[in-house]
C-alpha cells in the first residue's frame, strides 16, 4: 500500500521559484520534479488561504464546504470568524483514518478545533494556544518545546530582520516537530504545512520586484538573499522529510495559492457607498463615526499608525474575534449600515460582494441588480493611471455549486496585478484605492504542484492546471482508498499515467 507525504508552502509560485531550481539553488524540488508530474495548481476563487486549504482537504468546491474566508455573514447579519466548525464536507484525514489508515496533519490552516483522527492533528492557523491538538495528550510537549502555531511578530516597515527571524524559528521547531513525530508514530499519510513562505513573501515582495513602486534596490539584493536562503532551507528540510518516510513513498509538494505585488488595496463598502448601493443610518453615534470616518479616522491609517509604533502586533494578539468587536466601538461597521436603503454590500476578502435579499426581492430585480454591479466592476478605473483594474468579474453561478449556494457571494471579482481587495473589517478606508504601506505582496489564482515518486516516468510537465479540490481523489487513489462520490475533484490523470504501475 502507498504511503504519501504531502509538503505545503503557502503561496509558493514557480514565477519565483523556478529560476532558483533551474539554477541549483534548490535541488530537492528539482530532483522531485525531474522524477515526477509538475506544473501550475490552480486555486479557489477567491483565491485566498481558508479557502482554498478547504477545497484541498475536501476535495469540494466552496459551494459545498461553504468557506470562503476568514470572515462569514453569520445569522442576523453579523459576521462571524470562521473555523472548521463551519465546514462541511470530510476532510481527506479522516476519510483515511475511516479506511484504517494513520495519518499525521501539522499545521495545515482552517482545522482548528481539531477533529479526532486515527493519528495526530495539530492545527494550523487561525487557533488559539489551546485546544489545538488531537490527541491533546500532546499539546503540553508542544508548550514546553516553544511550538507555535504561527509568528506573533507581524510586518512592520524598517523591521523586517525582526520578522524574518521569528519566521525561521518557528519553520525550525515545526521541522523538527514532523521529524519527531514520522519517526515515533505509524503513519500512511503525513502532512506539513510551513507557512513562512507566505509571511516573507507578503513582506518582501517590493525587494524581489524591479517594478514595483517601493522597490529598494540598495536593499533588494540582501533580503533576496534571505528569501532565497528561507527556502534553501525548506528545500533541504523537505529532504530530510523523504528520508524518514523511506524511498516508496509519494512526495507532493503544493501551494494553495500563487503570488505577486500588490500596490494598492480596493475598499469595496467604499465603492459600494459612492455607487449608492449602500447606505448608512441617520442616527447620532452613526453620524459621528462618519464624521472621524471623513477625517480620516480609519482602521486602515490607525493601523499603520500603530505600525510605525511598532505596536502592530497587537492585532495578532488580540484576534480576529476580540479585534473586530473592538473596533465595532470605534469605526463605521455592519452595525451602521441602513439594512432597508442597502442593495449590496462586501464582507470578507478577495472581492466578495452579497445582494441584500432583505431589501431587493423578486428573481428579476435581484438579476437586474447583479448584472449591473458586474457591469461597474468592469468599468472600475484606477484614478491615479486611469487604466481599469478588474481582470475577471464572476456571478456565483459560473464557479460554485452545491447546497451551500445561499452562503456564496452573488458577486465575485479577481483584480488584475498590483491589486487586491482586503476588507476583512468592513470599511476600512474612506477612499476607494489606496496605497499598500506596509506588505507589497500578495496573493495571485496560480500555485505550484509537484507528485513525485520513484516509480514516475518524469519529468512530466502539466499543461492544464488541475484544481485545488483533484488533490483529494488523486491521493486517494494513490492510496487505494474508494473517492466518494461527493467530491468534486476528479484523480490528476497524468499522474497514473506516468506510473508504470498504474498503466
Amino acid at each position: 500500500m502507498a504511503k504519501v507525504m504531502v509538503v505545503g508552502l503557502d503561496g509558493g509560485t514557480f514565477d519565483l521559484l523556478m529560476p532558483w531550481i533551474k539554477a541549483g539553488e534548490l535541488p530537492m524540488l528539482r530532483s522531485l520534479m525531474k522524477h515526477g508530474v509538475y506544473g501550475r495548481l490552480r486555486s479557489t476563487i477567491p483565491m485566498f488561504t481558508p479557502t482554498a486549504w478547504s477545497s484541498f482537504m475536501t476535495g469540494m468546491n466552496p459551494g459545498k464546504h461553504g468557506i470562503t474566508g476568514f470572515i462569514m455573514y453569520g445569522r442576523g447579519g453579523k459576521p462571524i470568524v470562521a473555523s472548521a466548525r463551519n465546514r462541511r464536507g470530510e476532510e481527506i484525514w479522516s476519510i483515511l483514518s475511516k479506511h484504517g489508515k494513520h495519518v499525521i496533519v501539522i499545521n495545515v490552516p482552517m482545522t482548528y478545533p481539531p477533529k479526532p483522527v486515527n493519528g495526530i492533528l495539530i492545527s494550523g492557523f487561525p487557533a488559539p494556544p489551546r485546544g489545538f491538538v488531537y490527541p491533546p495528550e500532546l499539546e503540553p510537549w508542544l508548550k514546553q518545546i516553544g511550538y507555535k502555531i504561527q509568528t506573533e511578530v507581524v510586518y512592520e516597515e524598517g523591521r523586517e530582520v525582526l520578522l524574518i527571524r521569528e519566521v525561521w524559528e518557528t519553520t525550525r521547531k515545526r521541522v523538527a516537530v514532523a521529524l519527531k513525530l514520522m519517526r515515533e508514530h505509524p503513519w500512511d499519510f503525513f502532512m506539513v504545512v510551513f507557512t513562512g513562505t507566505d509571511q516573507l513573501q507578503h513582506a518582501l515582495w517590493k525587494f524581489l520586484d524591479e517594478k514595483h513602486p517601493r522597490h529598494d534596490p540598495d536593499e533588494a539584493p540582501k533580503y533576496r538573499r534571505i528569501l532565497l536562503n528561507y527556502y534553501k532551507y525548506v528545500d533541504k528540510a523537505i529532504g530530510r522529510l523523504m528520508a524518514e518516510a523511506g524511498p516508496d513513498t509519494y512526495v507532493i509538494v503544493m501551494s494553495d495559492h500563487g503570488f505577486g505585488p500588490l500596490h494598492k488595496f480596493i475598499h469595496v463598502n467604499e465603492w459600494l457607498m459612492k455607487c449608492g448601493l449602500l447606505r448608512l443610518k441617520n442616527r447620532l453615534a452613526t453620524r459621528l463615526r462618519c464624521l472621524f470616518y471623513a477625517m480620516g479616522l480609519t482602521p486602515e491609517n490607525v493601523y499603520y499608525l500603530m505600525a510605525k509604533l511598532h505596536l502592530a502586533s497587537i492585532r495578532r494578539k488580540l484576534g480576529r474575534e476580540k479585534g473586530h468587536k473592538l473596533l465595532e466601538k470605534l469605526f463605521l461597521s455592519f452595525r451602521d449600515i441602513d439594512w432597508e436603503n442597502t442593495l449590496a454590500f462586501s464582507l470578507g476578502s478577495m472581492g466578495q460582494i452579497y445582494i441584500n435579499r432583505r431589501k431587493v426581492r423578486g428573481i428579476k430585480a435581484y438579476l437586474r441588480l447583479r448584472r449591473l454591479i458586474v457591469e461597474l466592476l468592469k468599468e472600475l478605473r484606477d484614478p491615479e493611471t486611469k487604466e481599469r483594474v478588474i481582470d475577471q468579474v464572476f456571478v456565483k453561478e459560473q464557479i460554485y455549486r452545491g447546497p451551500l449556494m445561499y452562503r456564496m457571494p452573488d458577486v465575485v471579482f479577481v483584480p488584475k496585478p498590483g491589486y487586491i481587495s482586503f476588507e476583512e473589517y468592513e470599511f476600512a478606508s474612506n477612499d476607494v484605492f489606496s496605497i499598500s504601506r506596509t506588505i507589497s505582496g500578495t496573493h495571485s489564482l496560480y500555485g505550484m504542484l509537484i507528485i513525485s515518486h520513484n516509480s514516475l516516468n518524469g519529468p512530466v510537465k502539466l499543461e492544464r492546471p488541475p484544481a485545488m479540490e483533484d488533490l483529494a481523489p488523486t491521493i486517494l487513489k494513490l492510496m487505494s482508498v474508494p473517492v466518494p462520490s461527493d467530491l468534486d475533484g476528479k484523480p490528476i490523470k497524468q499522474v497514473f499515467e506516468a506510473g508504470a504501475a498504474w498503466t
